[in-house]
């Protein structure tokens, strides 16, 4: 996923940029920037104090990418989080409907006598 490049992006500092990615875990999902304004989402695959690499998050396979820190502007860890409105509907839906089976259940077992 990359976007048009930005004029006037410089890389961050490597050094603090490691120190940054050494805490991630392997396997997390980034964000990554690059100088030119490049962007990159995907999963965190190998990091060392001169590159890291990632495997891109795309509909049609890529191979992984190795980035040197020395082009990295900024690196941001994608969460998980969904949509929360989605979740809380979904919850609500689901409990409505097992509250009106136990009711038609009951209706049917009461109706029958």
């Amino acid at each position: 996923m990359s976007t048009a490049p930005v004029a006037g992006l410089q890389p961050a500092d490597p050094t603090l940029i490691a120190a940054y990615v050494a805490q991630l875990p392997v396997g997390s999902r980034v964000r990554v920037g690059m100088t030119g304004g490049d962007r990159i989402s995907g999963t965190l695959m190998k990091r060392d104090d001169r590159e890291i690499v990632i495997q891109p998050r795309t509909r049609i396979p890529e191979p992984p990418r190795q980035i040197a820190l020395d082009r990295v502007v900024s690196v941001e860890l994608e969460t998980a989080n969904g949509n929360v409105g989605k979740a809380l509907g979904a919850g609500f839906a689901g409990g409505v409907l097992g509250t009106l089976s136990v009711f038609l259940v009951l209706a049917a077992l009461f109706s029958g006598s």
